[in-house]
């Protein structure tokens, strides 16, 4: 592999099924048990990435992660990363930029499968892309969770980063973006995911989370 490869991981989330077949989630819908989620944001935001680093010419992969998950007693349903990569396809990213890593069920599996794929590939640099509210369990749990030092050491050295879907398409199009986020993370359903997602930490700091 080339030097300084950036590897973009897309965690994802939930998924929808419309007339049109299956899809991330939107803001306004239930993404998973615990609540909205908005998991298009970062497909719109590793969109954005992409093309940062066209224009940077910096050499980089996406990694789209994540199984069946909640729905993986449905027959029909496909993998979160399968459909991620779908959705990076129709903005036209080209397939050979595209990894997947369809073995994981929830968070903590994501990042334990991560964590062979940098090996792999030899990188030194690596981007977590999730949305904001996502982003302080997936560093205590990186910071905490069990065979996760590899990450660990990643993140204290600085090659490792966490990135806010919502901040790289706000930063990318205020006019666009800024207003209906703002609205968005102040409404009572995403106060609820943010408040789940705070227990979540103290849990893990506490060592009364269930890593599975």
């Amino acid at each position: 592999m080339p030097e300084n490869l950036n590897l973009i991981v897309i965690l994802g989330g939930g998924l929808k099924k419309d007339e049109n077949g299956w899809r991330t989630t939107r803001y306004d819908e239930q993404g998973d048990n615990f609540g909205v989620q908005g998991d298009r944001l970062r497909v719109d935001a590793a969109h954005e990435m992409y093309k940062d680093f066209i224009k940077n010419k910096s050499d980089f992969l996406l990694l789209a992660s994540g199984g069946r998950g909640q729905l993986r007693n449905i027959p029909d349903s496909p993998s979160v990363a399968s459909v991620i990569k779908k959705e990076l396809l129709e903005m036209g990213i080209p397939e050979e930029k595209i990894l997947m890593e369809e073995n994981s069920n929830n968070t903590y599996q994501q990042l334990q499968q991560l964590i062979p794929i940098i090996q792999n590939l030899h990188l030194e640099n690596c981007l977590i892309l999730s949305n904001s509210w996502h982003l302080p369990r997936i560093k205590v749990m990186i910071e905490y969770g069990p065979g996760l030092d590899f990450l660990k050491e990643m993140l204290v050295a600085g090659n490792l980063s966490l990135i806010s879907a919502e901040q790289v398409l706000i930063d990318s199009d205020p006019s666009q973006w800024k207003e209906m986020i703002d609205i968005v993370l102040g409404s009572q359903a995403m106060r609820e995911r943010i408040k789940k997602e705070k227990q979540g930490v103290a849990q893990i700091k506490s060592g009364l989370y269930k890593f599975h």
